[in-house]
């Protein structure tokens, strides 16, 4: 079954909340199970509305969720939870 934008949004954001507020760009895309170039794209779009962070330093980069980003998995874990008791997925 193909995710739709909402779901996949949701999984990256679970995946850098899961790891402690910041993961590896490859390990998000291994845990969120997306190519690393697809995954680059929607990462870029969601630093540009403020969800995310993408940093590099001392020859790694890694994606922190901003707090922004937080509120809105914390939205999108309620709505999906919601959806989920009339079996509906996200």
């Amino acid at each position: 079954m193909r995710r739709s934008k909402a779901a996949i949004i949701y999984e990256i954001l679970e995946v850098v909340v899961r790891n402690g507020g910041e993961v590896s760009p490859t390990q998000l895309s291994l845990e969120a199970n997306l190519a690393y170039d697809r995954m680059m794209k929607l990462l870029e779009s969601l630093e540009e509305r403020g969800l995310v962070e993408i940093a590099s330093g001392e020859g790694r980069k890694w994606v922190r969720i901003t707090r922004k980003g937080q509120e809105l998995y914390h939205h999108l874990k309620h709505v999906r939870r919601i959806l989920s008791d009339f079996g509906i997925s996200l």
